[in-house]
């Protein structure tokens, strides 16, 4: 591991928050997106730590039986208390890993133990969030690990500077941080087997992991059709329309348009399209859920209710999906909720295997509101809130009851007039995001769209050390909502 500090010299924010881990917990859980970095950190600890031992459990064993060894022998040292770090990646792959969690669970629950830690990660976060806090009833660490952010971008790149232009490089510099990413249909392809590996070698099945109707095309389907859904203004019935992509095209990218000027390559991507609608048109309802619930389980897609009803259940969206909502019709799923791709990197990906080599250098600005918009909406929290839209096609794009606080999402400057805030009840604080305008315009606070975005990111203390002593207006983040 001597050279993983020279090969990986960058340290994530996650990685900090998993050494605290280590001091203040004898085990811990590192969760997170598939191929987010949760290897890289583990490494990067084994090398900076001594006394560790990290092992893959999908290639480092080649028998259950030296899984089984491997699982005595770190019971054995918490038995003895021994100063070791065991780094377990790929946790899903252990036999029965739910209760060989549990194994070790009561390994440290019978003796006082000070010095021995346990580590445990893997792409299945569902079912390691619910393995381990069943097991260790709130006597461990969870470290949540994510795509690379804004702010740590800015990091990376050595970059001080937070502004559209720097937003934009990021957009488009974000996939040259992650190499062995090929494409979203080979990295759906991994979540969705081995998703069926770790529900087929537990031995308790996962409530709201079942991927039994689904297939890697259906996910497509459902995260291509997730680009022109309600944060774009579209109603069901518009939808569906076969023609809808091709409109939604000239509205992205107005100049590409009339510049490619290739009326068979047009066709082509209109008939790409047109078959993932017709795919999606023809998802039953049963498996439409199980498409969202799983891509929301593997953090790749965010989902807001949309109602005119500032009394909404909290869990409406949780109810939807629910297995026992059958009756629910795909109509009432799709007019009821705003689907965005959570990471602007999968989004440009998915533009770009349409327009390939024709894929425009700078972001037209339909495209860049779109990409924010679901950017914001994966920064927030998503229990408590909900979109508001009323017959009038009056909205508001984020309400969050629970903090009484209401958000307009905007790359432009928009006159805080045009904005349907006076809808709201008395009491909630008001937010319009901008493209550079700041400060308070009567009782609306003015953000710009790329200042809110790093202000709500994991990573600024990696920019800024102090960043987490010091207090912005405009933080709104799941830390501030739990507070």
């Amino acid at each position: 591991m001597d050279n993983i500090s020279k090969q990986y010299p960058f340290r994530r924010s996650f990685y900090y928050a998993v050494e605290k881990a280590l001091q203040d917990s004898c085990v811990s859980f590192i969760l997170g997106a598939r191929k987010c970095g949760k290897t890289i950190c583990m490494k990067q600890i084994a090398s900076q730590f001594s006394d560790t031992v990290y092992v893959d459990m999908k290639k480092d064993f080649e028998s259950a039986m030296d899984k089984i060894l491997f699982v005595k022998k770190i019971v054995s040292d918490i038995e003895n208390d021994k100063a070791i770090i065991y780094l377990i990646d790929e946790a899903t792959y252990l036999d029965f890993p739910d209760r060989t969690i549990e194994e070790i669970a009561d390994a440290f629950s019978e003796v006082k133990n000070h010095h021995t830690r346990v580590v445990f990660a893997g792409s299945q976060s569902k079912a390691l969030d619910s393995w381990g806090h069943r097991a260790f009833a709130g006597n461990a660490s969870f470290v949540q690990a994510d795509f690379l952010s804004y702010p740590e971008w800015l990091a990376y790149q050595g970059v001080a500077e937070v502004s559209a232009q720097t937003y934009s490089d990021f957009i488009k510099g974000t996939r040259e941080f992650y190499p062995e990413f090929t494409s979203i249909k080979e990295y759906l392809k991994g979540c969705l087997e081995e998703t069926v590996i770790s529900n087929h070698k537990a031995a308790e099945m996962i409530f709201g992991n079942d991927c039994s109707e689904i297939t890697v095309d259906m996910l497509l389907d459902v995260l291509y059709s997730s680009l022109v859904t309600l944060h774009n203004h579209v109603n069901y019935p518009s939808f569906v329309r076969r023609e809808y992509f091709q409109e939604t095209f000239r509205h992205y990218f107005p100049e590409s348009y009339s510049q490619i000027g290739n009326e068979n390559f047009l066709k082509e991507i209109g008939i790409i399209m047109r078959k993932r609608y017709t795919n999606f048109k023809n998802m039953n309802p049963c498996q439409l859920k199980q498409c969202l619930q799983f891509l929301t389980n593997c953090g790749l897609i965010t989902i807001t209710y949309v109602t005119d009803d500032f009394s909404v259940n909290p869990y409406i969206c949780q109810n939807i999906l629910s297995d026992f909502k059958d009756t629910v019709s795909k109509t009432e799923i799709m007019e009821r909720i705003n689907i965005c791709i959570k990471y602007p990197m999968f989004y440009v990906d998915m533009i770009k295997s349409l327009l390939k080599e024709q894929m425009p250098s700078i972001l037209p600005k339909p495209l860049l509101g779109s990409i924010v918009e679901c950017h914001v909406r994966g920064l927030l929290p998503e229990t408590g809130c909900f979109e508001y839209h009323d017959a009038q096609e009056k909205e508001i794009d984020y309400v969050s009851n629970s903090q009484f606080t209401a958000i307009e999402i905007s790359v432009s400057n928009k006159k805080t007039s045009a904005t349907n805030f006076n809808l709201l009840p008395e009491g909630y604080r008001k937010v319009l995001l901008t493209k550079d305008k700041s400060g308070f315009q009567g009782d609306i606070e003015c953000v710009p769209y790329y200042q809110f975005i790093y202000e709500n990111s994991v990573g600024r203390e990696l920019c800024e050390p102090q960043a987490e002593q010091k207090h912005c207006d405009c933080i709104i983040t799941p830390r501030m909502f739990d507070e």
